[in-house]
């Protein structure tokens, strides 16, 4: 403790900086000086040597070469915003240098991820082929072309498979052996220090595309990527790619704020990787490589449809999982899988992360693309290695690759199941149950008096935020929300947060005023409003307990919209006759007493008081029950009166107790 009290006291000190920020960077692993400057101030002294590849010399001298030799390059890349970003990045500079040169982007539906035989065979007459993004499981396509007289270059950085194509050259950081310092880049990261080594600092005119790729890959941005980063988006805004600044104008029309990675991750990233998606990964690598602009806005606007329709697909397969889990998934598996004939490849990666994160599993989502042979991809969850956990049942696989986030695979239908039961033991074994339960992490806990634009200035300089240095999450414990008012037709709200006499504006995305308490601990973001130029924290999570009444409306909201319950849910809600009889037995009492109520929680109360029942979920169905049959009615006034119908009554006529009990009828 003392070791990290001084550590502060020194950053504090040497760097000029806030308690908080201070302890915020050693928190983050930064208490050396010298790395919390780096980390501070990142720029072109801290991209490290291209040449440090252990292989970049050779495939370097193998490139100039061909281009020497007038011998015909390809460049073979991949579909996603990565493999797009690296091919572009790859081809420029080799057209820069005077190569003949031409790419090779498959077709997500046609061709599948990486390196095929056919698409090999294809490029008959190449010389020299380069993979960007891919290659490295690549053995036998790899062998096929040397086969056909092709130098071959592989740039990768996906984990390598114990065996290793027999590749001339190889510049992947994962690389057993590997002497290069970072191991973390993305494929377009790769592809841009081969192009550093090619052309020296005029490859630093494409660290926006470089930037763009890291950002959207979700891989760390520490070390080298955070300087990667922290160039691409300076340049992004002062002198950017022209067709990146094309689809800037056409997808962000209100856009009045600079470009920073929340920009490309949830603007950009997606209508690039949608052209990959749901068409042809042409489009947006043309977006990249044109500067004719009546080309480039005819092209962004084609990324942006295709985004729009890529939305529309994403919500169908998200909706179909959710159904299909809700209605057949068992809750205590430790991953889900579903597959659908009809389901889109190019969407079921992003559908199984909203999966993934809505139940806090492991998700494989997958599409049939022949006659039994399903392609697919998974997603994880903080703190799951997907990656290790998929590779135990290689054998099983017809192809698959990725890392410890994700995966994709291709799999025969006949070996699903087997799948799933083998995963779930892996991760079972591997993992404690705490991975499972959604936790929100903070860094700091602060009251609002420590909340200022200086703060905020300061916390500004840990941008750009993404994986491994997420935003500042800043907890403040055992607020009161006070002035809460309704935005956005009541979907969102804002309101203040005080403590200790201090207070600060908030607001609060997709929860209504109503749902709001009137106290609880709060943690979020903040930021300088630019409406009043005053702090304003963004929130992401509200705890607190829920009142009675708050549990009771939830369920009734719950059961209301249900459509066939859950495993979990006939846990937590269902009421047996025998348990039903007693509570009604309760009710009638209260009837026949003429006894009253302030409102659904006191009756509740009163329930939980005299009848074998506590949980404000099950008195919730046993009171929809009795309603739907006809035995029960509460009339309001200014309170709550129980009114009891007589006359024989079924169970069956209750929609939902005869959706509860269908299973055992």
């Amino acid at each position: 403790m003392n070791t990290e009290k001084e550590a502060v006291a020194r950053l504090r000190k040497e760097l000029k900086l806030s308690q908080i920020t201070a302890s915020l960077l050693c928190a983050r692993g930064l208490s050396d000086t010298a790395a919390a400057y780096d980390f501070l101030n990142p720029g072109v002294s801290q991209l490290h040597d291209p040449f440090s590849f252990l292989d970049m010399r050779d495939a370097v001298s193998a490139i100039k070469h061909a281009i020497a030799s007038k011998k015909r390059i390809c460049v073979y890349g991949d579909y996603d915003a990565d493999g797009i970003s690296a091919s572009a990045i790859l081809y420029k500079t080799l057209v820069q240098m005077g190569g003949q040169v031409e790419v090779f982007l498959p077709n997500r539906m046609e061709h599948g991820y990486g390196l095929t035989m056919d698409n090999v065979k294809s490029l008959q007459g190449i010389s020299l082929l380069i993979t960007v993004d891919c290659g490295i499981t690549s053995i036998d396509e790899i062998e096929q072309a040397k086969k056909m007289g092709m130098t071959t270059i592989l740039t990768d950085h996906h984990e390598c498979p114990p065996v290793l194509p027999q590749a001339d050259y190889i510049l992947n950081p994962h690389r057993p052996g590997e002497t290069y310092p970072f191991d973390s880049l993305c494929g377009a990261g790769v592809a841009f220090k081969l192009a550093q080594a090619l052309i020296g600092d005029a490859a630093l005119e494409m660290i926006d595309l470089a930037a763009l790729a890291t950002i959207a890959d979700i891989v760390p941005l520490l070390g080298e990527n955070r300087s990667i980063s922290a160039l691409g988006l300076k340049r992004l805004n002062e002198e950017p790619n022209p067709g990146v600044a094309a689809l800037v104008q056409k997808a962000c029309t209100k856009r009045n704020a600079e470009i920073d990675a929340q920009t490309v991750s949830f603007v950009l990233a997606p209508r690039i990787n949608a052209a990959g998606r749901i068409s042809t990964a042409k489009t947006a690598f043309e977006l990249l490589t044109e500067n004719d602009e009546e080309k480039l806005n005819d092209l962004a606007e084609q990324l942006c449809a295709l985004n729009a329709d890529r939305q529309q697909r994403q919500e169908k397969v998200v909706s179909e999982a959710v159904r299909m889990y809700t209605e057949s998934g068992d809750p205590s598996a430790s991953i889900i899988i579903l597959y659908q004939k009809d389901w889109d490849i190019g969407i079921v990666g992003l559908a199984a992360s909203k999966i993934a994160e809505a139940y806090m599993r492991p998700t494989i989502l997958l599409g049939e693309t022949e006659p039994g042979l399903y392609t697919g991809s998974a997603r994880s969850i903080p703190g799951i290695n997907i990656y290790e956990a998929m590779r135990s049942q290689a054998k099983l696989y017809e192809k698959f690759g990725g890392h410890a986030g994700a995966a994709g695979l291709t799999v025969k239908e006949e070996y699903l199941p087997q799948i799933a039961r083998r995963l779930d033991g892996y991760l079972k074994q591997a993992y404690k149950e705490d991975v499972f339960r959604p936790l929100k992490t903070y860094d700091f806990e602060i009251v609002p008096a420590e909340i200022n634009n200086a703060l905020i200035s300061e916390l500004e300089r840990l941008r750009p935020f993404g994986f491994k240095n997420e935003q500042v999450e800043l907890l403040v414990r055992g607020a009161r929300l006070e002035n809460i008012r309704s935005i956005g037709e009541d979907r969102h709200a804002k309101f203040k947060i005080s403590k200790q006499g201090r207070e600060i504006n908030a607001v609060v995305f997709g929860t209504s005023a109503s749902e709001l308490p009137k106290q609880a601990d709060i943690v979020g973001t903040v930021s300088v409003n630019t409406y009043d130029m005053k702090p304003q924290m963004v929130v992401s999570v509200l705890s607190y307990e829920d009142t009675l009444l708050q549990r009771l409306q939830k369920a009734k909201k719950y059961l209301e919209r249900m459509t066939a319950p859950a495993v979990s849910d006939r846990q937590i809600y269902f009421v047996p006759r025998s348990l039903l009889l007693e509570i009604y037995a309760v009710l009638k009492g209260a009837a026949e007493r003429k006894i009253t109520f302030s409102d659904e929680a006191d009756v509740a109360a009163f329930i939980q008081k005299y009848a074998p029942v506590t949980e404000p979920e099950r008195i919730v169905f046993a009171l929809t029950v009795f309603r739907e049959i006809g035995l029960l009615e509460m009339k309001k006034n200014d309170r709550i009166h129980i009114v009891i119908y007589t006359g024989k009554r079924e169970l069956s006529n209750s929609r939902l107790y005869k959706m509860f009990t269908s299973g055992e009828m």
